[in-house]
């Protein structure tokens, strides 16, 4: 495998992480969201998040709050904490998202651009022109940092068989 080819595969698999979560259905409705405090504890308000900035391989209408569900989907498909990809403010000692400082950052958006790619250009052609299973970061990654190599199973590595023998024709 090349090292371009090794680049580009978790890129194409954050992508489409990205476009499977932002499908993902609305929970029912007085369901309290994941990390609500438990009933009785008061919660502060919160408005939308701010407009995300130095987007590059996201659409730049994307809300804050799709970035952050995008990104949650991004960890879960490589088994990944937020400091994996964007880099801490040495001051503040906070993750600063907008920072291009971490080299694995280029490295996703590239991988967001290969599955988006895959997608759009190759899974697209199959049988159905919106593939149900699309390529995603999970795909590959399937929750760990650095996809596995593909090893085939010992059965699959013999002699394949021998292609059936076409029917006799029948004398007319």
């Amino acid at each position: 495998m090349t090292r371009f080819t090794r680049n580009l595969v978790p890129a194409l698999c954050l992508a489409f992480a990205a476009a499977a979560f932002a499908q993902t259905p609305a929970p029912p409705a007085g369901t309290p969201p994941a990390g609500a405090p438990p009933a009785g504890q008061q919660q502060r308000p919160r408005g939308p998040r701010p407009a995300p900035t130095n987007l590059k391989a996201l659409p730049k209408d994307t809300t804050g709050d799709q970035v952050n569900t995008i990104m949650h989907g991004f960890e879960g498909a490589l088994g990944v904490e937020c400091e994996f990809c964007h880099a801490r403010n040495p001051e503040t000692k906070r993750n600063d998202f907008a920072s291009d400082a971490n080299p694995k950052k280029d490295k996703a958006r590239l991988m967001i651009k290969m599955t988006e790619t895959i997608n759009t250009q190759f899974v697209s052609q199959l049988n159905n022109p919106k593939a149900e299973n699309p390529v995603t970061c999970g795909t590959c990654h399937r929750g760990s940092e650095q996809p596995a190599v593909f090893v085939p199973k010992p059965e699959e590595r013999g002699p394949r068989p021998a292609a059936p023998a076409a029917p006799a024709a029948t004398p007319k």
